[in-house]
């Protein structure tokens, strides 16, 4: 009965070892894997990698949740139509923003804003890094590119964020779903 069990558990290993590979092989694919993810009423998309999902309960207001959750890596579009803000600029709504946010944060800080072009549309991007306010034990470091876009109709603020200490890491990934975010009217 011992031999038996020896040799049924020797040729398990072959299947195991298979088993190991496949997954890797899955994660990999997955992990550099490009896909789109739309918001429900499918005006607004980004491209991530596979990993990422859409989610709900970021943020109330938000028009479109994504994120890894493994990763700690998420992002948030909150759009305000123009009409409701009238007379604001692409510059004053980003500040308006970035103030509130980092009002919310405690040991704030924030880099300069840069322009670019999101989808064809002038935005704003900086970088506010903080930790949350609230009970000492969720007291991590987190950083947020936070970027907002001028559609033309409205600001689309893209929130993109991680905790600090992945930030080198991931701050790539962040700013390439942010610059794939698109908007149809």
């Amino acid at each position: 009965m011992g031999y038996i069990a020896l040799v049924l558990g020797v040729m398990s290993i072959p299947l195991l070892v298979s088993m190991i590979q496949s997954d890797r092989e899955r994660v990999h694919r997955l992990s550099t894997e490009q896909k789109a993810i739309t918001s429900d009423d499918g005006t607004l998309r980004v491209t991530v990698t596979g990993m990422w999902t859409k989610m709900s309960g970021l943020n109330k207001q938000a028009s479109l949740q994504v994120g890894d959750k493994s990763a700690r890596m998420f992002l948030i579009v909150i759009t305000d139509a123009k009409a409701d803000v009238p007379n604001l600029t692409l510059e004053t709504h980003h500040q308006l923003t970035r103030d509130r946010m980092l009002q919310k944060m405690k040991n704030a800080s924030a880099s300069q804003p840069v322009s670019l072009t999101i989808d064809g549309h002038a935005a704003l991007q900086d970088e506010l890094t903080g930790t949350e306010k609230g009970p000492a034990l969720f007291h991590e470091k987190w950083v947020f590119l936070h970027t907002t876009v001028d559609d033309g109709d409205h600001f689309q603020q893209i929130l993109a964020w991680t905790l600090k200490s992945r930030w080198q890491k991931q701050n790539q990934l962040l700013r390439e779903a942010t610059a794939s975010f698109r908007s149809e009217k």
